[in-house]
Parts: structure tokens; C-alpha cells; sequence
């Protein structure tokens, strides 16, 4: 490749002619990266607005349903042995409890062995869970239950363990070791009086009930102890007994359930007197709910004016500045917030109402002793946020499934974040494709100048070298001239 040094015959910088007039060339590729940069910017700003809007929406939906305001806290006089929780379908009320028994699981355990590595028997345990006779010691199967063998592999007391646990019966087995030697002890996995445990064995020595090999395991509970009863019983399967407001109740579980709509009470121990729950309106939880859509809304509002507003003197301006898009969700945001509720007859008609007002900023903000006196109608107050209002009149619905519904408007696939942002990414890829044709052809253009320069310099070094030679043939005759003189 041969090299050219440009300039060279005409003394010309031609380098510099190129760059400086390539430069006013690139003038509109510049152009086209700042809008390039520029769009980028706005598309962040909407994600950023996107972001705030989902936060917003799901502040909204914690007011937007009816339940969402059957808020209730219980209280014990002994929580160390009644607790309790409620949910939306409680009602307020108070409740006197006694525990007269708590609800427990069968528990077994075998003799002591020397170790867990210590050969019981080997044969099959069939394992059942279900109820017992407390006359007769007959057992029933538990509903919906099966019996299951486990296979004890080679009858160590380990083995036996660990084929129990596996075998999903309903029942766990562990090895204590109790200083003296070990013992299999054997828990019911649920407490309740249908939780109750029983063994019997297929044992290798032919022998099923016998104390000895691996019928010492087997626990029938009609049968005598060391002929087929043979384990110790720990703790009994039993139900927890108690009563509410003098009205006795059972449960399986200490956690029961069901007893009264919408609370579970927690059976810690037993009681010799009475515990009083009660029940009530949780109003802390529920403003917190309406602390949490005043903040959403104030952040969602700050994050679009300062991504809309124009700053006078600036460089560059915000990068929503403008966006007629942006500034119409902050438009709708404020005059649905700042709109009027029709339902019922003496309802609450404004959020300004229960103390949700705007201030001078345009900011949300709560006056409690607005809100502390709403609170004393509850059910007002619940409707202004969540009413599911009536077909043909708009301002039935509450306040809160009028934002959620807005929210999810702007954030749909056809609504304006999603709408603007899908126009932004095709300009961006548009604008990608200008640059790209415009990098080319000024490739192509700076090609051609520098070909042009070089093959001007090249014809300048020709008529240079000319010229020199036809002063040396002057210089050379007028000297012949003078010599012949």
C-alpha cells in the first residue's frame, strides 16, 4: 500500500481542510445524537412515572375494596394462655373463654436398647391413625386415612426410625437417649382425639403380639399390655375442650378455628377463670392504609411536575418538559382526587370531608380531628373510599376505585405511560437508523474530499516539477547565450 503524505506537492494541509469541513458536515449527526440522548432521557422519566404509578395503585387498592375496611384487632386479659386474630368476616364483640384441656398428640415409646444400632426385629409394622374407644379401646381409622406398612429393613432401632419417617404414616419416630440406653419414641404428627396412634406387625418370628423380636412395637389399644400392647403410652390423643361466653366448644387443634366467624382463638394453657377477648375496629391499621395513599400520592405528584417543569435560563430542561402526555396524568390525578362522591343519603361527599385535603403545594395532607370524627361512622367512611357505586352515575364510585381504575388505565397497554413509551423506543429506533445512513454517507463523503484534495495535490506536484524543469532548460540556455557571447 503506498503512502501518501497529504499536501505534500501543494503545500496545502489538507488533513485540516477535511476535518474542519467534515466537522461542518457532521453538524446534523450531531443533531441526531442529542435527540437521541434526549429521548432516552423522556423514556427513563416515564419508567420512573410508571414505577410511581404501580406504588400509587397498590396504596389505592388497599382502600379500593369493602374488606379491605373490616379491619379488626384482638385483645386478651391473658394472652399468655388465650390469644386471638381475626379477619374481615369478624364482628366486633367480646368473648369470655375457659380452657378446661388443651389439645395434644399421641405420643409412644418403646423399651431401652443398648443403642440405636440395637436389632429389634425385622418383619413389617402396619401403622394406622384414627380414633379410640375410651370404654373398650376399639380403634377406628380416621376418615380418609389408610393403613401403611413399613418395611423395618434390618430391624436396627435406627433403621426402624428412619423407615418410619419416610413412609409418610402420620407419625414420626425419633431415638432418646436417656443415659441409660435408648428408646424409639413415636409422635402423632397432628393433635385431636382422631389423631390417635396404632401398630401392628408382621413379625419375621412368626410371633405378632408377643414381647419379643419385633412385635415389642406393636400397639393395639383393646389389647393387654405385653400381648400386643407393648408400647408405653406418653400422652394421649385428646381434644382441646374450652368454653366461649358458656357455651362449651372442642377443637383438634389449639388453633381453633370456626368456633365464632372470622376469629381464631389461640389455646395457650389451661384456664381456671375466665379470659376475656375482645374484639374491634383496628382504626390505627386503616389509617395507616389512607397514611400510605396520601404519601403514594404526594411522591407521584412531585416525581411528574419535577420531570415536567420548566426551569427559565437552564441548558437542558426537564425531560418530560412539555409532554402533554405527562402533564395530563397529573391533570387527571389531581381533579379525580379533588372530585365529588354521591351515594347515600348523608354520606360524605369530598375526601376533604374526613380531613384528606390539598394544600398549598398541591400535596395531600391528613387533619386527624377531621378523620378522628369521620371515624365515628365508619361505614361512610368506608363507602367515600370503596363504594362499587351504580351503573350511569360516575360519582357513586368511591374514591379509591376511582384512582385504582385510573392507575391501571395509564399503566394498560394501550394507556398513555405504555402508549408514550412504545412512541419514544420507535423515534429512538428511528433515529438509530438516520445515524447510521448519515454515518455512511459522511464515511463516503470524506472519502471523496480526501481522494479530490489528494489528486489536486498530486496534479499541483506535477506543474511544480514542470515548472522547475523548464526554469532549469531557461536558466540553462540563456547561460549557453552568454558563453557564445
Amino acid at each position: 500500500m503506498p503512502i501518501s503524505a497529504s499536501g505534500v506537492g501543494s503545500g496545502i494541509d489538507i488533513n485540516s481542510i477535511v476535518t474542519q469541513l467534515m466537522a461542518v458536515e457532521r453538524k446534523p449527526l450531531e443533531r441526531l445524537k442529542t435527540d437521541q440522548s434526549s429521548l432516552q432521557s423522556s423514556i427513563s422519566a416515564y419508567g420512573k412515572v410508571a414505577s410511581a404509578v404501580s406504588t400509587f395503585q397498590d396504596a389505592v387498592r388497599a382502600l379500593a375494596r369493602s374488606d379491605k375496611w373490616q379491619i379488626y384487632q384482638a385483645s386478651s386479659s391473658n394472652s399468655s394462655s388465650v390469644s386471638a386474630t381475626a379477619t374481615s368476616n369478624a364482628n366486633e364483640g367480646n368473648y369470655a373463654l375457659t380452657v378446661s384441656q388443651l389439645a395434644k398428640s399421641a405420643q409412644l415409646a418403646s423399651g431401652t436398647y443398648t443403642d440405636e444400632t440395637t436389632v429389634v426385629g425385622t418383619g413389617t409394622l402396619e401403622i394406622s391413625v384414627g380414633s379410640i374407644d375410651s370404654v373398650t379401646g376399639a380403634f377406628t381409622l380416621q376418615p380418609g386415612r389408610s393403613l401403611v406398612s413399613v418395611n423395618v429393613g434390618d430391624g436396627s432401632l435406627k433403621s426402624i426410625r428412619n423407615a418410619i419417617n419416610s413412609a409418610n404414616a402420620g407419625v414420626t419416630a425419633s431415638i432418646v437417649n436417656t443415659g441409660s440406653g435408648s428408646r424409639l419414641v413415636l409422635t402423632a404428627k397432628d393433635t385431636g382425639a382422631q389423631n390417635a396412634i396404632q401398630i401392628t406387625t408382621t413379625d419375621s418370628d412368626g410371633s405378632n403380639t408377643n414381647a419379643a423380636g419385633l412385635s415389642r412395637l406393636a400397639f393395639i389399644p383393646s389389647a393387654s399390655a405385653g400381648s400386643g400392647k407393648n408400647l408405653d403410652s406418653l400422652q394421649t390423643a385428646q381434644d382441646a375442650l374450652f368454653s366461649v361466653n358458656g357455651i362449651s366448644a372442642s377443637s383438634p387443634s389449639n388453633t381453633a378455628r370456626g368456633i365464632v366467624e372470622g376469629i381464631t382463638f389461640n389455646l395457650l394453657a389451661e384456664t381456671a377463670t375466665a379470659v376475656s377477648v375482645s374484639i374491634t375496629k383496628d382504626a390505627a391499621a386503616i389509617q395507616k392504609s389512607v397514611g400510605g395513599l396520601i404519601s403514594a400520592y404526594n411522591d407521584l405528584q412531585k416525581l411528574i411536575k419535577d420531570q415536567t417543569k420548566f426551569v427559565e435560563g437552564a441548558k437542558t430542561q426537564s425531560p418530560l418538559q412539555g409532554d402533554n402526555a405527562a402533564i395530563s396524568i397529573l391533570q387527571r390525578l389531581r381533579s379525580t382526587a379533588f372530585g365529588q362522591f354521591s351515594g347515600q343519603a348523608g354520606d360524605f361527599s369530598r375526601l376533604s370531608d374526613v380531613g384528606v385535603s390539598v394544600q398549598t403545594d398541591g400535596n395531600l395532607a391528613l387533619d386527624q380531628t377531621k378523620w378522628n370524627a369521620a371515624n365515628n361512622d365508619p361505614a361512610k367512611l368506608a363507602r367515600l373510599f370503596s363504594s362499587e357505586g351504580t351503573t350511569g352515575n360516575p360519582n357513586s364510585l368511591g374514591f379509591a376505585k376511582r384512582l385504582d381504575a385510573l392507575a391501571s388505565e395509564w399503566l394498560g397497554t394501550s394507556g398513555s405511560i405504555t402508549s408514550r413509551t412504545d412512541g419514544l423506543n420507535r423515534s429512538i429506533r428511528s433515529n438509530q437508523r438516520n445515524q447510521e445512513a448519515l454515518e455512511n454517507r459522511l464515511t463516503q463523503r470524506e472519502a471523496r474530499l480526501r481522494a479530490q484534495y489528494q489528486s489536486m495535490d498530486s496534479k499541483v506536484a506535477g506543474l511544480q516539477s514542470l515548472g522547475t524543469s523548464v526554469s532549469q532548460q531557461l536558466s540553462a540556455l540563456q547561460q549557453s547565450l552568454q558563453n557564445r557571447n
